[in-house]
């Protein structure tokens, strides 16, 4: 997105390249928290997430924001009476760095927030932009389908094109809140077609098994 068509205080999908730039790869992190999202940012290469908005620079076609998170590990500044209960020397603050759980040992979920600077406006996008599947990994999966249905009946192939939109359908659910989902039923819906097509193949040409070198459209997952 330019810088001047996003809004401070709205939020965004973040398009995260497989290579980052040189400014945001090379650049020293000043604090615990700047460390902390660009080690994140890191893990984000080739991903997306969300992130809202907290400030731009048109010069330097940049944003600032956050995404939100959760954590259970959490920082407990001790008072001075329990530092005293504690028998702990007098002068020095102190605190407690740990994880949360309950008294059953689970562990507690808390809402949390990286925060990242100087990301590329041009990283931004809808939040309502679709997560685009590449023809080269749809053909792959096609080719996948055809080498699993190789052998199979007519009979099979139907029962496999059920089970192909069940997945479909328990990814969907998961794609609401995670773009990786979103991608994976991307595939999920690919797979499903190709068992539909072969089947109405089969059942068009009377064939007892699955063969792609019968099959107009057969193909192998490296052609």
């Amino acid at each position: 997105m330019r810088v001047q068509d996003i809004q401070i205080g709205e939020t965004y999908q973040v398009k995260v390249p497989q290579r980052l730039p040189p400014a945001l790869r090379h650049r020293i992190p000043r604090t615990h928290a700047d460390f902390a999202a660009d080690m994140r940012l890191n893990l984000r290469r080739g991903d997306r997430f969300d992130l809202t908005v907290t400030g731009t620079d048109p010069e330097g076609a940049t944003v600032d924001g956050y995404e939100a998170t959760t954590t259970n590990r959490v920082t407990l500044r001790l008072t001075a009476d329990q530092i005293e209960l504690l028998d702990l020397p007098a002068g020095p603050e102190y605190e407690i760095d740990g994880f949360v759980t309950d008294t059953d040992g689970n562990e507690v979920t808390l809402p949390a927030a990286t925060t990242y600077t100087v990301l590329p406006a041009v990283w931004l996008h809808p939040l309502e932009e679709p997560v685009p599947l590449a023809p080269s990994t749809a053909r792959f999966y096609r080719a996948r389908v055809q080498a699993q249905a190789t052998g199979m009946t007519v009979q099979d192939v139907a029962r496999a094109a059920e089970d192909a939109q069940e997945y479909q359908r328990d990814i969907a659910g998961q794609a609401l809140d995670s773009y990786r989902a979103e991608e994976w039923l991307r595939t999920a819906e690919v797979e499903h077609q190709e068992w539909l097509r072969i089947s109405a193949l089969m059942t068009d040409k009377a064939m007892k098994t699955y063969a792609p070198q019968s099959d107009p459209q057969g193909m192998t997952p490296h052609s």
